[in-house]
């Protein structure tokens, strides 16, 4: 049995891969596992890098500067291509802060360090992932990364250890790198995904396939029928994860080393040449869908997430449409400039200085000149100018000559309201996520026209509970228990009065986010019960709320509570602005149903109306009745958008609540509180 350059069955590996994680992306819910075709990748690129260099090395024919010219050649003109058209469609569609993220990715990518820029932006703040065009370059970051790290450890081991000690070698470290992978994604840290660390045993796993595929070719082919079973087992082990597993799954860790196996055995089943899963592999539209598989990757994330940004979101036209452009895109750039540039016969250096310096020099410096101009937000017509600008206002761009005493850290020491009451005490404490931080402005307008001012203290996604844990993987997160009970002591020993409470109650009572929104899911536990489950959950915050409420009555403290606002499944801003901009858009309404706001915060809102009900000390601001009415929550009020992104409020628009609530009788009941 000889073996063959070309693998078809391998291209329709990639066919299976590239389109599982397409699906994917248009809507999780028709493939909930399919975003591990990009493991798949990763088990292919190992195995066919390491198919390329192996022997060469052994044979002391391999040329480092030959094989990174290839690399070159083959991965990055389609990479500029992609990044320069979605760069100039951005230009017309993104909002300028929205432009300077992706510029900033644009940037990282070009140096192949796109997964270290979003492991780092990751996270409770995160933007919306419609809102990263290049978000899937992170993937092809790692790939990179692979090419500069691997090529050289392959080399150095077979020069330096015996085949036996190399064998070992490699064992253990793919050992270690799946449990630093395990470990990682247990703690539900965005480096799990992102960095290479702990994507590396997936790109290992292909290469020692390769490796021992090229060794052991012999005894390989004397067992036809175990590889034959290998193969069909890992196809079945394939289907069933896209569809078992899904974004709550621990991940990468010991999940993706299964993906990985299951990948390998399926490689190693097509040595065989025959047999039904290599022939329906290798069948010609898989396998033409396989070579252009590179191409359709890149293409179909900047064609979906531009076309979710511009539209609000997608549906079934949108589908069609993204997909056939996708296909075209991919099939027009592989055929007449993909190929055409792989294969151009010029020397060396010419390839470096044309194919990487010179293009990655001017992506560099256009990606600097864009965040330097804050994004050129003179693209924007005046009236959705003068939106952007209310829109990105926040608290924290207030600075104020003057700061609370140091006993009542970890408050910020801002003062939130009139700061020249200082050297007084504060009136009331703000306390919860950024939820509360965002009604900083409501309570300082309320500070200014009672005469007191409040301090501001908090971490995201951390409600403002005693005795209540966040859980991540049946553990608690200690930063935001101590945090919470740190502050709980300066409010009990506070001369404070009122004690506002404000979060994101039905992230916490629901354990989801907003629709598209990045992040895990978020679960509330306690001491009795770490246990990640909605019920949990839900008990967790009954008990938690209850409890606080009533340690802060016994405290002498005066609790108000703040109703969540409604969050958005889009960037209502956004929204407002391209209304502003695109005259086709006039009649698009920007708001959401009241219904679907009422359905997300039912069960935390009756729990609220309960404890109202129950301690007549309790206060609560009902957010809603000032922004919904007639079936519609609005995300502008007086021309004044009110969100900064999908659920938190800007400045100007916690501000305008404000106004609104000045009208209610619950604010002549609660300006009695101060006097």
């Amino acid at each position: 049995m000889t073996f063959t350059t070309y693998r078809p069955d391998v291209d329709g590996l990639r066919a299976i891969a590239v389109l599982t994680v397409i699906v994917f992306h248009f809507n999780s819910q028709w493939m909930p596992g399919g975003f591990i075709g990009v493991d798949v990748f990763f088990v292919i690129s190992g195995y066919i890098i390491t198919r390329i260099i192996y022997a060469e090395i052994q044979q002391q024919t391999f040329s480092f500067a030959s094989f990174y010219i290839k690399r070159i050649k083959r991965i990055l003109p389609l990479f500029y291509l992609v990044s320069i058209v979605t760069l100039l469609v951005s230009w017309l569609i993104l909002t300028p802060d929205d432009l300077v993220r992706l510029a900033d990715s644009l940037r990282y990518a070009s140096v192949f360090i796109a997964n270290i820029y979003f492991e780092k932006n990751s996270g409770y703040f995160a933007p919306a992932a419609d809102t990263l065009p290049l978000l899937h370059m992170w993937s092809l970051s790692v790939e990179e990364q692979f090419y500069f790290i691997w090529p050289l450890l392959l080399f150095l081991s077979i020069r330096c250890l015996s085949p036996r000690y190399r064998k070992c070698f490699f064992v253990l470290l793919l050992l270690i790198l799946v449990g630093v992978s395990e470990y990682a994604a247990r703690g539900g840290q965005a480096s799990a995904y992102y960095l290479i660390q702990n994507r590396g045993s997936e790109l290992l796993i292909g290469a020692l396939l390769s490796m021992f595929v090229h060794d052991k070719k012999e005894i390989l082919f004397a067992r036809e029928s175990a590889l034959a079973l290998a193969g069909m087992l890992g196809a079945l082990i394939l289907v069933g994860l896209f569809f078992w597993l899904d974004e709550s799954a621990v991940f990468p860790g010991l999940n993706a080393a299964l993906v990985s196996v299951a990948t390998a055995a399926l490689i190693l089943n097509g040595e065989l040449r025959k047999g039904l899963l290599y022939r329906l592999l290798s069948s010609r539209g898989l396998a033409l869908t396989g070579r252009l598989s590179f191409s359709l990757y890149l293409w179909h994330w900047p064609v979906l997430a531009l076309y979710r940004y511009y539209f609000n979101g997608i549906d079934a036209t949108g589908y069609v449409t993204c997909a056939v452009l996708t296909f075209l895109l991919a099939y027009c750039s592989w055929q007449y400039f993909e190929k055409p540039l792989r294969y151009l016969n010029i020397k060396k250096k010419w390839v470096l200085l044309g194919y990487f310096v010179l293009p990655v020099i001017m992506l560099v410096v256009i990606a600097k000149d864009i965040k330097r101009h804050q994004g050129y937000d003179d693209r924007l017509p005046e009236q959705a100018r003068r939106l952007y600008e209310i829109s990105i206002t926040s608290y924290d761009e207030i600075t104020k000559d003057v700061s609370a005493d140091s006993r009542y850290q970890p408050f910020q020491l801002l003062p939130v309201g009139d700061a020249y009451l200082l050297p007084e005490k504060p009136g009331a404490l703000l306390w919860g996520d950024s939820h509360a931080g965002h009604f900083r402005p409501f309570v300082e307008e309320l500070g200014l026209k009672n005469g007191f001012y409040s301090l501001y203290g908090g971490a995201g996604g951390c409600p403002p509970l005693i005795g209540v844990d966040l859980i991540n993987n049946g553990r608690p997160e200690a930063e935001c228990t101590d945090t919470n009970n740190k502050l709980f002591e300066v409010i009990k020993n506070s001369e404070a009065k009122v004690v506002f409470l404000a979060g994101r109650w039905a992230m916490y009572t629901e354990t989801t986010r907003s629709e598209g929104e990045k992040g895990s899911r978020v679960f509330l536990g306690d001491s009795t019960d770490y246990s990640e489950s909605l019920a949990n959950s839900r008990r967790a915050f009954r008990k938690g709320i209850e409890a606080t409420i009533q340690q802060l009555i016994a405290n002498n403290k005066r609790p108000v509570l703040f109703e969540q606002v409604p969050s958005y499944p889009f960037l209502p801003s956004n929204c407002l602005i391209k209304k502003a901009t695109y005259s086709w858009m006039k009649e698009v309404s920007c708001n959401i149903e009241q219904t679907d706001v009422e359905q997300r915060q039912a069960y935390a809102n009756n729990i609220i109306t309960e404890m109202s009900d129950k301690y007549p000390q309790l206060t609560v601001i009902r957010v809603n009745d000032l922004i919904c009415r007639d079936g519609q929550c609005f995300s502008e009020v007086d021309t004044v958008p009110l969100y900064r992104d999908n659920d938190h409020l800007n400045r100007e628009g916690s501000k305008k609540l404000f106004e609104l609530y000045l009208k209610t009788e619950g604010y002549q009941w609660l300006r009695q509180v101060f006097k």
